[in-house]
């Protein structure tokens, strides 16, 4: 608790001399800065790990074999060396796996040694440095106190922040040019050298999944108002925040797992209920609710509902094809009678790399009130003006999107989600809203079945036989054969599915069903993961074992992360089952 209070007291005082200003894109020496997470550019990779931009993959065997810590760097991309202050608040998430664990380390630039020996580097005016510290992108070099970084660094770790509303890792920089206006950068570019050099820890046995290196967006105090991430210039009537400031995340791969494109042509729409519950700023607790059906998604609650169903589409599908645009409205629903809302904040995401093209700047529910728009975040946020409580929310549209479907999009459903829906109250902290996620169909997408039988239109005749055989064990095996004749003016075809199931035991191997639900789906992936990250957690019949032996199969006897691979692949049509190499 000490440690919390401590970093968190420090940043406090620390962000007490960033100023809060208004802030002004207008007459600014540049238009736009940016802050992008990376790879440390001066540090060596760990072993089993490899990095391309902003994505850094760890192998399955590195997070087997110990503890990887990847050395990350926050770097400042502007024109114009007029910095005056920068703040920077960041945190760790997964949409997919606990994150707990994972720990952040911090080294001050100019201060905390990082290299074991001393490391040389060179100046814009090509003098060369010798410190075995991390070089800033904005310093000074004395030929007998050697390098100094320039200007005051305040930098705090710790498990959890609360006020910045994670209970994970996080870590808090603030600095200023502490009274001194510096000219140039150290290198020759601003991005040449880092602002802040620090480590992410992922311990041995991390799940398999993909982590996020992620900005937190809050206000550090109220009086003066000081957003988490600023970049403030020396001007002062420059100051560059959310709104108009590029903020680039990092995106941490650990294992050989192979996401499947969101473009499947998966399209089920059955409910399913997902309920999460985090934390606010004040400590409090926020439950989203978020279904998944399309249509009416029937299983949300909350406080408010937001949804993006199309009112003229019998699904609630809104419809595009391959290159085109397409707009797509959210509403909202008021549940609970008497609330107000002081402000909101969104961020909105679509698959299969559909993008946001422009949002309508006013939202009629909220009293037309103005919407601060981030089209690369996908993010919306802005504040109600009231009677100090804010307003109450008009049943009706929220928000007015429209997305770009780019040329060669698959044809398919394609999922529209919210991954952050908050409505403030007046104290800063957030109602319950409950999400339905929508979708956008490209061109004609078809519902590919749920099992392995074909339903046909026109039948005239249908036959069926099933056959239900034990094999050894005492373990079954059921056969189901249906053939069905279709008439279609006069010409007459038919067509006969078989479909096998296998229950627990030793029958005929059906590659790739760990499960044994007679199908092979991303459910089989997550059992056979879970279980070769743990045994013990989850149990696998042995004719599990043999349907998920898929890669070059040994009747169940081992089973490996290639496995899991062949899966996913033959999944998205790339491989077929089994895969002998």
């Amino acid at each position: 608790m000490r440690k919390l209070v401590s970093a968190a007291t420090s940043l406090v005082m620390a962000a007490t001399m960033v100023s809060a200003v208004a802030p002004v894109v207008a007459g600014a020496a540049d238009a736009k800065k940016g802050l992008s997470i990376l790879t440390y550019k001066d540090a060596t990779l760990p072993d089993g790990v490899t990095a391309s931009g902003s994505t850094v993959t760890v192998s399955a065997d590195a997070i087997k074999a110990g503890d990887v810590k990847v050395p990350l760097a926050v770097y400042l991309n502007e024109e114009t060396p007029d910095t005056k202050s920068i703040a920077v608040k960041v945190t760790v998430n997964s949409k997919n796996t606990d994150v707990k664990n994972i720990k952040f380390e911090k080294y001050t630039p100019g201060a905390d040694p990082y290299f074991s020996e001393a490391k040389t580097f060179k100046m814009k005016d090509g003098t060369e440095v010798s410190t075995d510290t991390v070089v800033s992108f904005a310093g000074t070099y004395h030929k007998k106190a050697g390098y100094m970084a320039a200007g005051k660094y305040t930098v705090a770790v710790d498990e959890k922040q609360i006020e910045a509303g994670t209970e994970n890792a996080y870590l808090g920089l603030s600095w200023n040019n502490n009274g001194t206006k510096y000219k140039e950068w150290f290198g020759e570019k601003s991005d040449d050298y880092p602002v802040l050099v620090f480590d992410v820890v992922l311990p041995k046995g991390t799940a398999e999944g993909e982590y996020t290196i992620d900005y937190c967006n809050y206000m550090t105090n109220d009086s003066p108002s000081v957003p988490s991430c600023l970049v403030e210039t020396i001007d002062w009537y420059d100051t560059f925040e959310h709104k108009n400031l590029d903020l680039n995340n990092l995106t941490i791969k650990v294992g050989d797992v192979i996401t499947p494109p969101d473009s499947s042509t998966t399209t089920t729409t059955q409910a399913t209920t997902t309920t999460s519950t985090t934390k606010a700023p004040d400590g409090s607790t926020t439950t989203t609710t978020t279904s998944n059906g399309g249509g009416s998604n029937p299983d949300v609650t909350g406080d408010f509902i937001v949804d993006f169903d199309n009112p003229d589409d019998e699904n609630g599908y809104w419809h595009a094809n391959a290159g085109e645009d397409v707009d797509v409205d959210m509403h909202v629903t008021t549940k609970t009678s008497g609330l107000t809302v002081a402000g909101f904040s969104f961020d909105i995401t679509v698959a299969g790399g559909i993008t946001l093209a422009d949002v309508v700047k006013s939202s009629p529910a909220l009293l037309n009130a103005a919407l601060v728009r981030d089209l690369k975040s996908g993010n919306i946020n802005g504040t109600c003006e009231g009677n100090g409580d804010g307003i109450t929310v008009k049943d009706g549209d929220l928000a007015y999107y429209t997305f770009n479907v780019p040329e060669g999009t698959p044809d398919g459903l394609y999922e529209i989600n919210l991954t952050k829906a908050n409505l403030l109250k007046a104290d800063k902290t957030n109602h319950n809203v409950g999400v339905k996620k929508g979708y956008i169909q490209v061109g004609d997408a078809v519902t590919p079945p749920q099992s392995s039988t074909t339903t046909t239109q026109s039948t005239t005749t249908t036959q069926s036989t099933t056959t239900t055989s034990t094999t050894k064990g005492g373990d079954s095996s059921t056969t189901t054969t249906a053939q069905s004749t279709t008439t279609n003016g006069g010409n007459s075809s038919t067509t006969t599915t078989t479909t096998t199931t296998n229950q627990q035991g030793t029958g005929e191997v059906h590659y790739g069903d760990t499960n044994c639900d007679g199908q092979v789906k991303i459910n089989d992936v997550v059992v056979l993961n879970r279980y070769l990250n743990d045994a013990k957690s989850i149990s696998v019949s042995d004719q599990g074992k043999r349907n998920a032996d898929c890669y070059n199969p040994k009747d169940g006897a081992e089973l490996t992360a290639e496995d899991s691979k062949a899966i996913i692949q033959s999944i998205v049509h790339l491989v077929e089952l089994p895969v002998n190499k």
